[in-house]
C-alpha cells in the first residue's frame, strides 16, 4: 500500500469482486431466470445447467472472499474475535464448500423469486428492494453507523459511503457473502435476520406472481437444503466465533476497539486507517498516544510504520510530537519531519488525504 492509496490491495480486490456480482453475475442470474421463466418452451437440461453453473460461479467467488479474510495472518492477529472461524485441517474443504453452496443456492432462490414477481409486474419487484434497501439505510442512519471506513471525507465521503452501503446489501440479499456479516458491513444481527427474510421474502414473491406448486416445492426445497447446508458450516467452525452472527456492535464501535482493546502497538495503529468519522470520540486519545511514541517509531521503524500509514496521522500532531521522547534518544530535531516531508507530502501526499486542519504546503 502506498501512501496515496485510499485502501490496500486487499480491500481493492474486494471490492472489485463485489463490484463483479453486483454489476454481472447478480443481473446475469435474475435476467435468465426471468427468460426461462416468461418463455418455458425453452426449458431444457443446458439451459437450466447454464444457469445453475453461473450461480456456481458466484458462489465460488463469494466463498473466496470469506475465507480469503478469515485465513489471513493479518486480520486474525488485528480482529482475533472476528477472524478464525475456519479451523485448520479438512474440514477447510468442506467450509468453503458450504459457504460456495450456500451462496449458490440463495443467488438461485432469490433470481427464480424475483423473476415471479416481475412476471407480474416489475414496478412490485422494484418497490420491494428500494423499500428494503431504505430501512437498511435508514437503521445505519439512526445507529450513527453510516460513515463507511475508508478515509476519505466530505461529500465525496458521503457518496462513496452511500455507493458502497447500497452495493453491499445488494451483494448480500443474493448471495449472503458471510463476510458482511462483519460490524462495518451489515453486522452479525442484521447480516442474520436478513437472510432469513430473504428467505420469506423469496415465498412472497412466489405467492404474489402467482406461482403454482410446483414452484412453491422448488423454492421450500431450495431453503430448506439451505438451512442445512448453513447448519453444517455452524457445526463446524469453531464455536467461539457463532457468536459473531448476532453481534450488535458497530463499525464504528470496531474502529474504535482496534485502539481501546488493542495491546500492541500495531493493533492500535489500525485505528488511523479508518475513516477519522468513526473515531471521533476518542481523537485526544488517539493523538496523545501517537504524540508520546512517534519519536520511537521514527528510531525503531517497525513494519507496520509504514509512509502509507503516516500518510493518515494529522500534521498538527507530528509538529506537536514528544520532543522529550526525541531528545532522549538523540535525534536530531529535523529527522522525523524530513522524512515526513519528503516521503509523504512532497511524495505521496498530494492525493489530500493527509488529515490536517488546514491546507498543508
Amino acid at each position: 500500500m502506498e501512501a496515496h492509496h485510499v485502501c490496500d490491495a486487499k480491500s481493492e480486490l474486494v471490492f472489485s469482486k463485489c463490484a463483479e456480482m453486483v454489476a454481472e453475475s447478480i443481473p446475469g442470474s435474475l435476467l435468465q431466470s426471468y427468460v426461462l421463466l416468461k418463455r418455458r418452451e425453452i426449458i431444457s437440461v443446458s439451459t437450466v445447467g447454464s444457469l445453475v453453473v453461473s450461480a456456481m460461479t458466484t458462489g465460488f467467488i463469494s466463498a473466496s472472499i470469506s475465507f480469503d479474510y478469515d485465513v489471513d495472518p493479518d486480520a486474525r492477529k488485528s480482529s482475533p474475535d472476528f477472524y478464525g472461524f475456519i479451523p485448520d485441517g479438512g474440514s477447510r474443504t468442506v467450509i468453503f464448500g458450504c459457504m460456495m453452496l450456500n451462496s449458490a443456492l440463495l443467488l438461485l432462490i432469490r433470481s427464480f423469486s424475483a423473476a415471479m414477481l416481475m412476471l407480474v409486474k416489475k414496478r412490485y419487484f422494484v418497490l420491494l428492494v428500494a423499500g428494503d434497501m431504505a430501512l437498511y439505510l435508514l437503521q445505519k442512519l439512526v445507529r450513527g453507523d453510516f460513515q463507511y471506513w475508508i478515509p476519505i471525507d466530505g461529500a465525496l465521503g458521503l457518496f462513496m459511503s452511500l455507493l458502497i452501503r447500497v452495493l453491499i446489501k445488494t451483494l448480500t440479499d443474493f448471495t449472503g457473502v458471510i463476510q458482511m456479516r462483519h460490524d462495518g458491513e451489515l453486522g452479525g444481527l442484521y447480516w442474520t435476520v436478513n437472510m432469513f427474510v430473504a428467505l420469506l421474502a423469496s415465498f412472497a414473491c412466489v405467492w404474489i406472481g402467482e406461482g403454482g406448486r410446483t414452484e412453491l416445492v422448488l423454492v421450500g426445497a431450495a431453503s430448506v437444503v439451505w438451512i442445512l447446508v448453513f447448519g453444517l458450516f455452524l457445526l463446524l467452525m469453531k464455536k467461539e466465533y457463532r457468536g459473531t452472527f448476532y453481534c450488535t456492535r458497530t463499525g464504528n464501535q470496531r474502529a474504535m476497539g482496534y485502539f481501546l482493546d488493542g495491546k500492541t502497538d500495531e493493533t492500535k495503529a489500525v485505528v488511523l486507517t479508518h475513516n477519522k468519522k468513526q473515531w471521533r470520540a476518542i481523537r485526544e486519545d488517539v493523538k496523545e498516544w501517537v504524540q508520546a511514541n512517534w519519536w520511537r517509531w521514527e528510531e525503531e521503524k517497525p513494519e507496520w510504520y509504514s509512509l502509507a500509514w503516516q500518510s493518515q496521522v494529522p500534521k498538527d500532531w507530528i509538529d506537536n510530537a514528544d520532543e522529550g521522547g526525541r531528545e532522549e534518544r538523540g535525534m536530531s530535531s529535523g529527522r522525523g519531519s524530513f522524512q515526513l516531508i519528503k516521503g509523504v507530502l512532497l511524495g505521496k501526499g498530494s492525493s489530500g488525504r493527509v488529515y490536517a486542519e488546514g491546507p498543508h504546503k
